[in-house]
């Protein structure tokens, strides 16, 4: 069984308060893009193990994937087995949902090889033990959350839009970026009016003026070559926006035609560049 994990946006991130238990209230509009990691799933006996193409990520429990295993595992009550490989395309530590979404995806698809399911409701408490952003990688499309991103509401009627994506090469950890952040009021206007926006079918060009991210502040403070790619894409008047902690930021570009121009003329900085369209 092979299955398409994909990547996603964060269109819009504010950060309401901190929980006493280290998380923290958000609002944010996920959007899944065409960046996938590929994950192949092959039948065992009874063991559950883990490779994958890349070495940058962990083959035991300290990677969400196999955690996702065994908690379904545990809560089918099912003694089956499965090898799981990770073909990674998706950057890490770069905001950008690849471990989520590999472990919403093996969730998923050990359910059909195990011939056991479980009601969404269930599968999503799984989910959201694992990882915050987990249960959005369940549905997929363009979604307002709210919580600690598990509160999820449709967003329909959403127009395609394409993006560049750019990878710095460098890592910002997730907890370090939510430490070092300060709470200012809420821009509720804001996050209204792009979901209006996104639901009505206006084009990028509309709700592009109202991306936001609140983790911006501290990041671009610290990560130079973050800011680089803010600043050189400011220059070449696109619309962007860093992508949840970081590191990955984003540009809205009209078509696929003029992502690759762009793509094309980023080529000379030390930069992964990706040409991305929304999934819905």
């Amino acid at each position: 069984m092979q299955l398409l994990a994909p990547a996603k946006l964060n269109l819009f991130l504010e950060v309401i308060n901190r929980k006493k238990n280290g998380y923290h209230n958000i609002q944010t509009i996920f959007q899944t893009i065409s960046l996938y990691d590929k994950i192949t799933i092959l039948p065992r006996k009874s063991t559950l193990s883990l490779d994958s193409n890349s070495n940058a990520i962990p083959k035991d429990m300290n990677n969400l994937v196999l955690k996702a295993a065994f908690a379904l595992r545990e809560k089918l009550k099912t003694g089956k087995g499965a090898h799981l490989y990770i073909e990674k395309h998706i950057p890490i530590g770069a905001g950008l949902g690849g471990g989520s979404s590999d472990a919403a995806a093996v969730l998923k698809g050990l359910q059909i090889l195990w011939k056991k399911k479980l009601p969404r409701k269930a599968l999503s408490k799984i989910a959201v033990k694992l990882g915050a952003d987990v249960p959005f990688f369940l549905s997929k499309g363009s979604y307002y959350a709210s919580g600690i991103g598990e509160k999820l509401k449709k967003i329909t009627g959403v127009k395609p839009a394409w993006f560049v994506v750019i990878y710095p090469r460098v890592q910002v950890p997730t907890a370090w970026a939510y430490q070092n952040l300060k709470f200012p009021l809420t821009n509720k206007q804001k996050i209204n009016r792009i979901r209006q926006l996104l639901a009505s079918g206006s084009s990028s060009k509309a709700w592009g003026h109202f991306l936001f991210n609140r983790l911006e502040g501290p990041v671009l403070k610290n990560r130079p070559e973050i800011a680089d790619i803010k600043k050189t894409l400011n220059k070449m008047g696109l619309m962007n926006l860093m992508s949840g902690s970081g590191s990955t930021v984003f540009a809205l570009v009209a078509s696929k035609k003029e992502g690759g121009k762009i793509r094309s003329a980023l080529k000379m900085h030390p930069w992964d560049i990706f040409l991305a369209k929304s999934v819905n």
